[in-house]
């Protein structure tokens, strides 16, 4: 049972009301899925890790670069971001293999990640 604060001695509140925000922020909760980890399909990730190599390597031979962590990290960036720029832009590359697609749609973002970042850097 919760004690009563010295004003209140005795009493009995109502139903407690949420406490006024006070400006601070409260940490942060992050919970991890343990199902959704293991029904993580590792192949379909090996492929995209896979395809982010090939677009990162074709990326940076097209506009410089080198290293294997760069490819796979502009590669992997660039698939999104070529995603969501061939989307919004509603281009259609009209390649029917679905890896050479997401292998091109992955490179042109990768090139555009790294012109970004020569531009920022």
């Amino acid at each position: 049972m919760a004690k009563a604060s010295k004003r209140n001695r005795g009493h009995t509140r109502g139903p407690r009301k949420a406490p006024e925000p006070t400006g601070a922020r409260l940490p942060i909760r992050i919970s991890v899925d343990r199902e959704a980890l293991t029904a993580l399909d590792k192949r379909a990730l090996a492929v995209q890790v896979g395809i982010g190599v090939v677009a990162g390597w074709l990326a940076s031979w097209l506009v410089g670069g080198s290293g294997l962590l760069q490819y796979v990290i502009t590669g992997l960036a660039g698939s999104l971001v070529g995603g969501f720029l061939l989307e919004r832009f509603g281009i259609d590359l009209g390649i029917r293999n679905e890896t050479a697609s997401r292998i091109a749609t992955a490179t042109i973002g990768a090139v555009v990640v790294v012109l970004v970042a020569r531009l920022v850097g």
